[in-house]
Formats: C-alpha cells, structure tokens, sequence
C-alpha cells in the first residue's frame, strides 16, 4: 500500500520517461516516512479516447489517484496530494505551459475490512 494509478491524456506535449516519473512518485511517497518503497505498487494509463470540457485538441489531463487503506487524517492526505502536485508539475511543463492542462491528485480511501492482499517469494 499505496496503489498510485496514474492517468494521462495520450496529446501531452511532454513525454516523459513514465517508469522514471513513477520512481519519482515513489520517492515522494517514501520520504514522508509514511510508506515503505516495498509496499508500493504504481501503473500508468495513457489514454487515446478522452474528452475534457468542449473536446478542444489542446485539452489535456494527468490525474494521479493514490489508494490507501482507510484511517489517514485529512491533513496527511492534503500533504500528500500538494507532494504529488509539484511532482505532475515538474514533469509536465512544456503540456502547461502549450496547452489548457488539468493536472489532479486524489487520495483515496480504500475499505480496510474489505481489503485483501497475498504476496509470494
């Protein structure tokens, strides 16, 4: 835990190296203190078939949803999702600056009852 999913619009400007960008998501994560890099489990979707507001060519998003097991205060997640922030922000500045990007980051919560995991090796 946590499960970082994160989700871009394939007309970016920028092309990052997305394990790269991932790695950097995870060191954010760690330095907290909060999170062992072991625990971290993190994937990315491009997408081709997206629409954002009037469907305009120079639309585009990153969104990152990062899944914890419930139980994290508020202001912990607000610290995290501002980390992440500047992250996107960093990677993404040539898709800021040319284009009308909505960069977002989301914790969520995932249902401690419910949540199962099985780990081999």
């Amino acid at each position: 835990m946590p499960h970082c999913i994160l989700e871009a619009s394939d007309n970016l400007l920028d092309q990052p190296d997305w394990t790269a960008l991932l790695r950097e998501i995870h060191g954010t994560l760690v330095a907290t203190g909060l999170f062992r890099e072991e625990d971290l489990k993190s994937r990315v979707f491009r997408h081709a078939t997206f629409l954002v507001a009037d469907g305009a060519p120079d639309r585009a998003f990153v969104t990152l949803d990062v899944q914890l097991l419930a139980g994290r205060p508020d202001d912990v997640k607000a610290q995290l999702s501002e980390a992440l922030l500047a992250v996107l922000a960093r990677s993404f500045p040539r898709s800021a600056e040319g284009m009308r990007l909505n960069l977002t980051v989301q914790i969520s919560d995932l249902h401690r009852p419910s949540y199962r995991r099985q780990t081999s090796g």
